[in-house]
């Protein structure tokens, strides 16, 4: 039976990992090597529409400052996790999705992923969103898609989404599309879409860059949905287990006549090769993603940031590597930090399919 498990982070939001390789370390959970990540939970479409009308009347967050090398802080909103946990309390849930998302355990496999917190690598990805990848300058006047697989709190996915909303919509703008997937449908309904609308409101000034509250009106809700229709941006939101039908659900052109622009396809991804199973499962719906973005005519490329190795419990960039040349891709790091101290190093592999995938 899966049971849950901790890697030793400190805080309650950012979850940073500082805890050397020791025995503690070496005994977590070792039923999880034989799980799957969400190998139960079927994927979903979800609509939008369904998702805002469900929002509570107010939401509380806080912020995530970010240096940008020419235009100084860029900051983010996020929800509190301790406002999740109240509302997950004042429904009174039976899920064990919820019940796993409000106790001490970070990840519960196959129940909860952990996406309620904002994870350490995710912040290594929107800074270098940020600062170095082109996609923040481009993003905005390009047709493109952007898929963040293991969603969550969805901060990378918030640096591009925020830069288009910055920018003057064009009389005729080119479609953007954001798939966010993860494998909790209640991240979606109460962290990752609810953050997507936190930046949306900062972006227009109607809430400060501070931490504070939005009360969530009809016409706030209206705003943002005319917002997207103003850039031509479309959002997706699927839940579920990683492999061949959620990538059948992010790629779905060949049953939509409308198509989406896979012709430039970025996919964000962070902390989620943290054991050898969760690292098979990845590694595949990756590459099947990408290979759909090719069979429509595209070309996609990933950014997946990750610890080195992640003690205790088998997962890391060696073995990601490994695994994703099994699949047909190769990887190559476009930023690292070694580890300082007894802290763990951490990487951004750039991940391209390999030739003839």
């Amino acid at each position: 039976m899966s049971q849950a498990f901790k890697f030793g982070f400190e805080d309650d939001n950012i979850e940073v990992d500082d805890v050397p390789e020791d025995e503690a370390s070496k005994d977590a959970d070792q039923s999880m090597l034989e799980d799957t990540p969400g190998s139960g939970l079927l994927p979903t479409l979800h609509e939008l529409d369904d998702i805002l009308v469900a929002l509570p009347s107010n939401i509380q967050y806080n912020t995530i400052q970010l240096d940008h090398p020419d235009h100084g802080t860029v900051t983010l909103p996020r929800r509190e996790l301790f406002d999740i946990r109240a509302q997950i309390m004042a429904e009174d849930t039976t899920l064990d999705e919820l019940k796993a998302g409000i106790s001490a355990d970070d990840i519960k496999p196959n129940i909860y992923e952990g996406g309620f917190k904002t994870w350490e690598c995710s912040i290594d990805l929107a800074n270098y969103l940020l600062s170095c990848a082109p996609e923040v300058s481009e993003f905005p006047s390009n047709a493109c898609t952007v898929i963040e697989l293991g969603a969550g709190t969805a901060i990378p996915t918030l640096i591009l989404f925020q830069s288009l909303l910055r920018s003057t919509p064009p009389s005729d703008p080119p479609r953007r599309t954001v798939v966010l997937a993860d494998y909790n449908p209640s991240v979606l309904h109460l962290a990752t879409i609810p953050n997507l609308f936190l930046t949306y409101a900062m972006a227009a000034k109607l809430i400060p860059p501070t931490s504070a509250d939005l009360d969530i009106t009809s016409a706030l809700i209206s705003s943002f949905k005319q917002g997207l229709a103003e850039r031509n941006i479309d959002i997706r939101v699927i839940s579920g287990s990683w492999g061949a039908p959620l990538a059948s659900l992010i790629i779905p052109a060949r049953s939509a006549p409308e198509g989406l622009p896979f012709r430039n396809t970025l996919i964000l991804a962070s902390e989620t090769i943290y054991s050898p199973a969760s690292t098979l499962a990845f590694a595949a719906c990756l590459m099947e993603t990408m290979r759909g973005c090719e069979e429509e005519g595209g070309k996609a490329r990933a950014l997946v940031a990750a610890k080195m190795v992640y003690f205790g419990v088998g997962g890391g960039i060696d073995e990601f590597l490994s695994v994703l040349k099994e699949k047909g891709g190769k990887g190559k790091s476009a930023w690292e930090m070694e580890g300082m101290g007894c802290g763990v190093g951490r990487c951004i592999l750039e991940v391209t399919p390999g030739a003839g995938c």
